[in-house]
């Protein structure tokens, strides 16, 4: 086989795969995000139980706690629980997701 034919296929293969490099990121961005989104809204029903167990705003200490970029779509006092439901940031092209926690704590003598 000579050379002449062979011109231009290592400019096809690489457009071939440009797509899947691309596909293989926004996969890899949008498991951080819903990592992050997931660890933030542990930590921050964690401190609306805390809160609430010491007779303070739940909602205030949920939404004090998430870092800037992220809100809670809902604060539930349920008895002694906390609920809160977190929307995943996403791409257009991802579906919403929602993380959903929930914690307790005993409240405290006072």
């Amino acid at each position: 086989m000579s050379r002449r034919t062979e011109r231009g296929s290592s400019t096809l293969e690489m457009l071939g795969a440009i797509p899947v490099v691309i596909l293989v990121m926004l996969v890899v961005v949008q498991v951080c995000a819903f990592t992050w989104t997931a660890l933030a809204a542990d930590q921050a029903v964690r401190d609306g139980a805390r809160a609430l167990s010491l007779g303070r705003s739940a909602d205030a200490a949920v939404r004090r706690s998430l870092p800037g970029g992220l809100d809670a779509r809902s604060v539930d006092v349920v008895g002694e629980r906390v609920v809160i439901r977190v929307d995943v940031p996403r791409f257009p092209v991802v579906p919403a997701m929602t993380i959903t926690r929930d914690a307790s704590m005993p409240r405290t003598a006072r």
